[in-house]
């Protein structure tokens, strides 16, 4: 593949990212604006994102199967469709208990038949030393695409004097962007994306893959690190907008500016410095202590410079752009931490699973504690908690990073011993044979 259609084909399935996952969190720009439209509360809201989370986390082991067993090409037609016959009875305006079921598919068709084809097809691209640059590009171009879409919407509901009917054109405005990603698909996407060269694996053998990896120390690694990153970015995305609203005292519309400018158009510069920074360092988990790190501090500083409202503002931007170098390159630690190409697709269901189940319990909670105290009178504090709630994942972050860089370490001790002993047998093996004892240890991993 030539480098040009290479890049090609790393932004299409960038903008089909971007939009599946954007039309579900229109919370994050929309905050206010949707509680108005939909009439609905924090609470329900709240309900509405947890719901999401959840069918995110159930559609985590059908993503594995259906990237080991279904064509690429195939399953991104399947969500684009679904996620576009959903957005149009989301534009209907339903009951409260519709937008709950609608938010579920929303989770289906953005993960169960998506999200571990899209992993595995980004990762494909590149090489393992080019697993940081081609995930932040990915989300970069993600977030760029985002960004434009963003201010689409935001220009629509502008343009109607009535909120309701400008929040209804916007996902009218959602839907024809899906349709014209699914003909981008059809003409662009080669039926060979995502595919190793090796025949698709039986039911039972994805199966058994996925079991033995739950006993890989590597898998929990990853697990504690990205579940860490999702839930700092859950928490910023969803939670900054109406905290400049609310406490920094911002116009909503300008609130909703900053909101698409932190949410997307960072995103891009996180995603493409993130990646080639990332690739740098010696391990990606040096990298991610010092990520973790930074991110720790700009929470604090959000908590420190609340009384001055120009500098808390500029501090959210930093926020958001902490939190997007982890988002874009938390998934380059595959290599790292021992998993090959072929065991993409089942690693990440596995670790999807588990590391991604904030998207249950942080809009649940978090919703819950600024609901509770914003009935008390005290709003402040709800966010005073969210802001510690940061800290704490941040720090938790530190100790994933350093466990992973031990990983790493012991992974290549094991390689270099594993060489030796092959240099120092008694009768040298034939290169046939070298040749199949190379590919029996890439294909089982190194032996822990």
């Amino acid at each position: 593949m030539t480098k040009g259609k290479r890049y090609l084909i790393l932004v299409i399935l960038s903008l089909i990212a971007g939009m599946v996952y954007l039309t579900p969190f229109l919370r994050f720009t929309f905050y206010d604006q949707m509680l108005v439209a939909l009439s609905i509360d924090d609470a329900q809201l709240g309900v509405i994102g947890a719901t999401y989370g959840l069918f995110n986390v159930i559609g985590y082991i059908p993503s594995g199967f259906f990237a080991n067993k279904f064509r690429t090409k195939t399953m991104l037609l399947v969500s684009l469709a679904g996620m576009a016959a959903c957005t149009v009875w989301y534009a209907m305006f339903p009951p409260f208990e519709h937008l709950v079921v609608i938010h579920a598919l929303y989770g289906i068709f953005s993960v169960g038949t998506f999200w571990s084809s899209y992993l595995k097809s980004v990762r494909g691209l590149g090489t393992d030393e080019e697993s940081g640059r081609m995930f932040g590009m990915s989300e970069g171009f993600r977030g760029l695409g985002n960004f434009v879409i963003s201010f689409g919407c935001l220009g629509l509901m502008g343009a109607f004097a009535e909120g309701v009917m400008g929040f209804r054109a916007l996902l009218w405005l959602n839907v024809a962007v899906f349709v014209l990603l699914a003909v981008l698909v059809v003409i662009f996407i080669p039926k060979s994306l995502g595919e190793t060269g090796e025949a698709h694996e039986s039911t039972g053998a994805i199966i058994k893959g996925m079991f033995k990896l739950l006993g890989n120390p590597g898998t929990w690694i990853c697990i504690l690190l990205i579940a860490c990153g999702y839930t700092l970015w859950n928490t910023c995305n969803g939670y900054l907008g109406t905290y400049t609203t609310r406490i920094l005292n911002l116009d909503p519309s300008i609130s909703s500016s900053l909101a698409i400018v932190r949410s997307y158009l960072i995103v891009f510069i996180a995603g493409v410095s993130g990646g080639i920074i990332m690739d740098k360092f010696k391990t990606k988990g040096q990298g991610f202590i010092f990520a973790y790190a930074f991110n720790a501090i700009v929470a604090a500083l959000v908590f420190v410079t609340s009384g001055f409202q120009i500098v808390c503002v500029i501090i959210t931007l930093f926020v958001a752009y902490a939190v997007n170098v982890l988002k874009s390159t938390y998934w380059s630690i595959l290599g790292d931490a021992g998993f090959t190409l072929e065991q993409t697709g089942t690693a990440t269901a596995i670790i999807s699973l588990i590391g991604l189940t904030p998207d249950i319990f942080t809009p649940a909670i978090i919703g819950q504690v600024i609901d509770t105290y914003e009935k008390a009178g005290n709003v402040e504090m709800g966010f005073n908690i969210m802001l510690a709630w940061m800290v704490a994942w941040a720090l938790l972050g530190i100790v994933a990073g350093f466990l992973l860089k031990k990983r790493k370490q012991k992974l290549d001790r094991l390689a270099t011993a594993q060489g030796n002993s092959e240099v120092t047998i008694s009768e040298p093996a034939t290169t046939a044979e070298a040749a199949s004892s190379t590919a029996e240890v890439t294909a089982n991993g190194i032996p822990e």
